[in-house]
This record gives structure tokens, sequence and C-alpha cells, in this order.
């Protein structure tokens, strides 16, 4: 039970978050902003590691890190993970949820919280992205993108979570 639960979990998160990658991707073709810099993830992620720097506005400008961009990529299919942690425990432990398109857009509407109000500003971008070039794109944008893959989340999970029979 707890294999098939595991690998349901698994394969509901990369595929979440591989729909969150191509989104991206056909946005930025239809004219919106270009797919995140997994790179420079990698770098935050690697100065908060090694000299526990979590607020680091300039660090596009900090030195590369060795191997930075896969350590940018793993860190948001695990960072993809968490959110379908979240909607797990809503929906399994809390009853809170559904995995219905409804409760994932809203799910994934309240999830942009963690960039608006965190990721942006500390990577410099400001709070809701008010210090990039577009704020309004920029906020917008992410809406969009974490909509999207909370409506992945749940609706991945309705096809691939295996429900246990009840004993």
């Amino acid at each position: 039970m707890l294999l098939n639960q595991t690998l349901s979990f698994i394969v509901v998160s990369m595929l979440a978050v591989a729909v969150l990658d191509i989104w991206e991707r056909i946005a930025h073709h239809l004219g919106g902003p270009p797919s995140t810099n997994w790179a420079i993830i990698g770098r935050w992620l690697m100065a908060v590691l090694t000299r526990g720097q979590i607020f680091n506005p300039k660090v596009a400008e900090t030195p590369p890190y060795p191997r930075e961009l896969i350590i940018g990529w793993i860190f948001h299919y695990f960072v993809g993970a968490g959110y379908v942690a979240v909607f797990v425990i809503l929906w399994k432990a809390l009853g809170i949820l559904t995995p219905t398109f409804l409760d994932g857009l809203m799910f994934g509407m309240v999830s942009v919280l963690v960039p608006w109000l965190f990721f942006l500003p500390v990577v410099g971008g400001g709070m809701m992205g008010r210090k990039t070039p577009k704020p309004i794109v920029t906020c917008l944008s992410f809406l969009v993108a974490h909509s999207i893959f909370g409506i992945a989340i749940a609706l991945f999970i309705k096809f691939f979570w295996v429900i246990e029979p009840l004993a």
C-alpha cells in the first residue's frame, strides 16, 4: 500500500512540475516572460546552504557555483513535490480539497503567495515582483503558471493516484 502511494506521489509530482515547465515555455513563445532561469535558483540555493544567505537580491550578479543549473532543476522538482504533498495533506488528512479542476485551480491560486511574498523578494524581485521590469506581467505570469500547476496536481491525482481498497 505504501509503495503504491509513494509511486503515485512521485508520478503526480513529476508530471505536474513538467506541465508547469511546458506552460512556461509556451507562454514565453506567446510573448510572455522568459522561463525561469534555474541556474540562478541553483545559485541562490547554494548561497543559502553554504553561507546561510536567504535574502540575496543580487544573486544574478554573484559568481556562479559549479553545477548550479542541475541543482536549480532538482530543487525545482523537490519544491513541486512539496506542493503536491501539501495538496495531498489537504485532501487525504484534512478533507479540505478534492482532486477536481476547481480545487486544483483554487490551490494553485493560493500557492502563488509563496513566490509573490517569499521567493521574488529574496532574489531581488521585490514583493509581488514590484522590482522587476514589468511587475504586473510578472505577477500575472506567476498567477497563471501556479493556477495551471494546481490544476495539473489535482487532475493527475485524480487519474494516477492509487486508491487502496478498504479492508
